[in-house]
């Protein structure tokens, strides 16, 4: 972060000390904003703002704080300005769904970068930016790691939120997504040649169709198959192997509908594959009972 966002820490915790609400639950976006003023002084997008909840805007250069202009000021509960910071606390005036304007001049107007910022702020007590780094200089490498680190976090809990909902079976994610949504796959690397592979015997499915895809590491196998048993499967796990024996547990599997001799369902498998090798696979599928295994050898990726 640069160093004049240090300078306006002791400011910052200030004002939230005094200024920010009591903890509102849900109704904060965790983490921080990070937005750069383009080059005719506007920002990528609005800043959400809520009732009796405090923003933070954190500027890398000083602003005039006393000739900002903020449409219907009145209607906010608290505005502090420092030299490179400003703080907004909206009454319970403001309803969801308002939309204002903001302009904050810089201090150095004459210099080649923007001479102002003009934001606009929009009402919504669900979804608050708590904090926000205004970059109207080029951003640092570390500013921009900060923020790979915070997606990454944030895309973790989502994911954790989808899987302890029980949700991936019903509204699969990733390939596995795509693959049930689109029959257009651009930039993925699809070989439909799948009889090539060998099943070990005893063999428990009959595949009429297969195809494996490839997109950066991740890897995905689509099986329609009937089954060689007389009893239904159901897919509960599936893990592919490499030549090392290295093994990838799959995402949590698609299935179209039970496995039958009658019926045909589609599978799709989902790995996560750390691996620049691309052939001579193997993928084990166990049904949800546990009490049996399926062994295919032989995959090759595009």
């Amino acid at each position: 972060m640069p160093s004049c966002l240090f300078v306006a820490l002791p400011v910052l915790l200030w004002s939230t000390h005094v200024l920010a609400a009591p903890p509102v639950g849900n109704d904060a976006v965790e983490g921080t904003l990070r937005m750069e003023v383009g080059a005719d002084g506007l920002g990528t997008r609005p800043i959400h703002i809520g009732p009796g909840v405090s923003t933070t805007l954190l500027f890398d250069t000083d602003i005039q704080h006393d000739q900002l202009s903020l449409e219907s000021r009145a209607q906010f509960a608290r505005v502090s300005t420092g030299s490179s910071v400003l703080v907004l606390v909206p009454s319970n005036d403001l309803q969801g769904g308002d939309s204002l304007k903001l302009s904050i001049p810089f201090k150095d107007p004459g210099s080649a970068l923007p001479s102002r910022l003009s934001l606009t702020l929009v009402v919504d007590s669900g979804a608050v930016d708590r904090q926000v780094e205004v970059y109207r200089r080029a951003r640092s490498a570390e500013s921009y790691r900060q923020e790979v680190q915070q997606l990454r976090a944030e895309l973790e809990r989502l994911r954790q939120e989808h899987v302890s909902s029980g949700e991936g079976a019903r509204e699969p994610m990733g390939l596995r997504g795509l693959l049930i949504a689109s029959k257009s796959l651009p930039g993925i690397g699809v070989d439909g040649k799948w009889m090539r592979i060998k099943c070990r015997r005893p063999c428990s499915f009959h595949v009429e169709r297969g195809s494996v895809f490839t997109s950066g590491p991740r890897r995905a196998v689509q099986l329609m198959l009937r089954t060689a048993d007389t009893k239904p499967w159901t897919i509960g796990k599936a893990v592919l192997v490499d030549r090392q024996g290295k093994e990838w547990q799959s995402f949590p599997p698609f299935q179209s509908g039970p496995i039958t001799a009658e019926s045909q369902a589609t599978l799709i498998l989902e790995f996560d594959v750390n691996n620049a090798e691309l052939d001579g696979y193997q993928l084990r599928v166990t049904d949800v009972d546990g009490t049996r295994t399926a062994q295919w050898s032989g995959i090759n990726f595009p």
